[in-house]
């Protein structure tokens, strides 16, 4: 479970990055660079990966996958890159989500916002915080909102269970 929350967060956080920070290059990276990071992301998160793995971690890892692919996609065709340039300057993260998917999966069931983990109030008000800061994609101070929540609600172990899928994600972020 904590792997498969782990992995959900990290896919939400794509939402806020540009195609070079999912593949984790600079923007004056060359065509080779651009396939080097491609292959690096491929062994994270390639299907084939999570063969074994549980059904939700399997479809998560997937999501993510296309978004690298998507992202490999632009910046490997001039083109595109010079375009997908162009589009950043004004903010535009991705250009090609309108694609349709051929069998969309379902939507996942929501999940219980932090906040409705928190029983107490100084737990409320920090996991209120976590859960924004999760939205927009900003995990590591995130993290600190979360720790605090969990400090002050040691017994919760649903709390600390989201704590430990958060690190989780971090570890998938770029350094």
């Amino acid at each position: 479970m904590a792997r498969t929350e782990a992995l959900a967060l990290f896919l939400g956080s794509l939402s806020k990055k540009s195609y070079y920070e999912i593949l984790r290059v600079p923007r004056d990276s060359d065509a080779p660079a651009i396939k080097s990071a491609f292959h690096d992301f491929s062994l994270l998160y390639h299907p084939d990966r999570h063969v074994g793995a549980d059904r939700a971690v399997v479809d998560v890892a997937a999501e993510i996958y296309k978004r690298g692919v998507e992202a490999y996609r632009c910046l490997s065709r001039q083109a595109a890159r010079e375009r997908y340039d162009r589009a950043l300057t004004r903010g535009v993260l991705r250009i090609d989500s309108s694609s349709p998917a051929i069998d969309p999966a379902p939507a996942p069931p929501p999940m219980r916002t932090l906040e409705d983990i928190a029983t107490t109030p100084s737990g409320k008000k920090h996991a209120t915080r976590a859960d924004r800061l999760i939205a927009i994609g900003k995990l590591d101070d995130a993290r600190v909102q979360l720790v605090t929540a969990c400090q002050n609600e040691p017994h919760n172990g649903e709390l600390a269970e989201r704590l430990v899928a958060l690190y989780e994600a971090l570890a998938l972020e770029p350094p």
